[in-house]
């Protein structure tokens, strides 16, 4: 199986650094599971592909026609659960690693891309979990301003769309030096403590300060 060490790097970050009991990378649905509001699913869909269609000119969802089809396609690069049941939470991260900077063909289509990410995500959560809080993330070490530009007011728009209809998910950007100081240094900094062998970035950096001098 391929191993991305982004998603590594946000496995790592999900079990030490936000507490989640519970973690899996590359999570789908399972074509055997049958989704919930359906109806209010379609609408939210519909709603979407109408609003930033006249707004932005994006055709987010592509030659996507059908809920069924959409929720076909998704899947969290991360999936993580918190185990407390009073103070439970849900992160669903997704993570590209480009080494020139974020790049979807041009920054129309990453804006589009990742609005219809952060749609589809709070969408199976809701459809399959019947859970209207989480944490839905997008995370780049590395996203350039002419991309930012692009990609920030659609987040605003996704978060207010949803906010509209009474869900409380939190839609969140981490990129650039955000993603340095809020995951990767508190990585690093439990990587002492962290001894599994799956987790192949810090396995990687505790290899390197093998040889520090």
């Amino acid at each position: 199986m391929k191993v991305e060490m982004g998603e590594s790097l946000i496995y790592s970050w999900l079990r030490h650094v936000k507490g989640c009991q519970i973690v899996q990378t590359n999570w789908k649905i399972s074509p055997c599971w049958t989704p919930l509001h359906e109806n209010e699913l379609e609408n939210i869909m519909d709603e979407s592909k109408e609003y930033f269609k006249n707004v932005y000119e994006y055709d987010i969802y592509g030659k996507t026609s059908s809920v069924k089809q959409l929720l076909k396609q998704a899947e969290s690069d991360v999936f993580g659960i918190t185990g407390q049941e009073r103070n439970r939470k849900i992160y669903a991260v997704d993570v590209a690693f480009h080494e020139g900077g974020l790049n979807y063909k041009n920054p129309i289509k990453t804006a589009s891309k990742i609005t219809a990410k952060y749609f589809r995500t709070a969408m199976c959560i809701y459809g399959y979990l019947d859970i209207k809080e989480a944490e839905i993330i997008f995370a780049s070490p590395k996203i350039t301003n002419s991309f930012l530009e692009k990609i920030k007011p659609c987040i605003k728009d996704v978060q207010e769309m949803m906010n509209d209809r009474g869900f409380c998910f939190h839609f969140d950007l981490i990129a650039n030096e955000d993603f340095r100081v809020n995951i990767l240094e508190p990585v690093l900094g439990v990587s002492k403590k962290a001894k599994d062998t799956t987790e192949l970035f810090l396995r990687s950096y505790q290899m390197l300060q093998m040889f520090e001098m």
